[in-house]
């Protein structure tokens, strides 16, 4: 019994210290956050005083993967509510023009449609060529949404696909952000679609899980290189997203997958904490419940668990 009774009392210290651990980190969290934000609308306000209202450039906003999915709903959203993010024009890249089109008659501002494959050594020449035709314009937000999974072992995806995937989920991204953050100004957003899978690694879904995994570890740390210029970026983690073409690509049909999310849902919540200016958005239970969990549990068991979830 005695045995018993230390072993009880080591066990009730040990989840004292933990726990104190966790509320600790997690104050510090909060408190980060609210500083970064009211440095940002600090600048952003700075900024719009500075200005001269005749001199006022043309502010857009770039999305890519607009042509469908999450993309699609940005554009419809952000024109929507473009005096809260400070768009006159919304500006759609994808490769299917017909789509994009569609997209464009949707929405409530004028928009420009520019049917591109993101993955092309020409997009930095086509973008500064766009923004160089227009006489005075800055970029105010900025969504990366192109990007496609592959659900299967590496042998069985192919080594051709693990790298389009990386292509696309990464290179496109992060070549897209550093051509236009040099037009952004104070007040700026930046929006990477990352993903659950960026948590944790995960078998069958392996270079899916790591290509998000990077972006999600450099819109982190971009948001703190841009927090000096008042530029925001936050990175966006969905768990799967059913009424896309995403689910159908990744495992070559559409699956019936419990809890997973709509565009519509992902879209709508994701856009409020880019608009409030958060470092992550987890728009969903199921991913903001792997955002907890992913933080406390070890990788080891984590990638034994989490193909039970594909």
């Amino acid at each position: 019994m005695a045995v018993l009774s230390v072993i009880s009392g080591i066990f009730h210290e040990a989840t004292s210290i933990i726990g104190a651990i966790f509320v600790v980190a997690g104050i510090i969290a909060v408190i980060a956050g609210l500083i970064e934000r009211a440095s940002f609308s600090r600048k952003e306000r700075t900024f719009e005083a500075s200005q001269m209202p005749e001199k006022r450039a043309k502010r857009i906003a770039v999305i890519t993967g607009a042509s469908s999915g999450i993309g699609q709903k940005y554009a419809r959203i952000v024109s929507e509510k473009s005096e809260k993010f400070g768009i006159d024009e919304v500006w759609l890249i994808a490769r299917r023009k017909e789509k994009l089109e569609e997209t464009a008659a949707g929405l409530a501002i004028p928009s420009k449609v520019i049917p591109l494959d993101v993955t092309s050594q020409s997009v930095p020449e086509r973008l500064r060529n766009e923004l160089a035709s227009e006489e005075n314009v800055c970029v105010t937000f900025l969504a990366n949404c192109a990007g496609f999974g592959k659900y299967g072992s590496s042998a069985e995806v192919g080594h051709e696909e693990e790298c389009r995937m990386i292509a696309l989920n990464d290179s496109a991204a992060i070549t897209i952000t550093d051509v236009l953050v040099p037009y952004m100004r104070p007040g700026a957003r930046i929006a990477q679609i990352c993903s659950v899978a960026a948590f944790q690694p995960i078998p069958f879904f392996n270079a899916y899980a790591a290509s998000k995994a990077l972006l999600y570890s450099y819109s982190r740390a971009l948001r703190i290189e841009l927090l000096k210029k008042g530029i925001s970026v936050t990175a966006v983690s969905p768990y799967w997203v059913k009424d896309t073409e995403f689910i159908s690509t990744a495992a070559g049909e559409q699956r019936k997958l419990l809890l997973s999310s709509k565009s519509e849902s992902v879209a709508r919540v994701s856009l409020h904490d880019v608009l409030h200016r958060h470092a992550l958005s987890t728009p969903g239970i199921v991913c903001t419940a792997e955002r907890f969990f992913a933080g406390i549990l070890p990788d080891e068991l984590l990638a034994y668990i989490m193909p039970l979830f594909l």
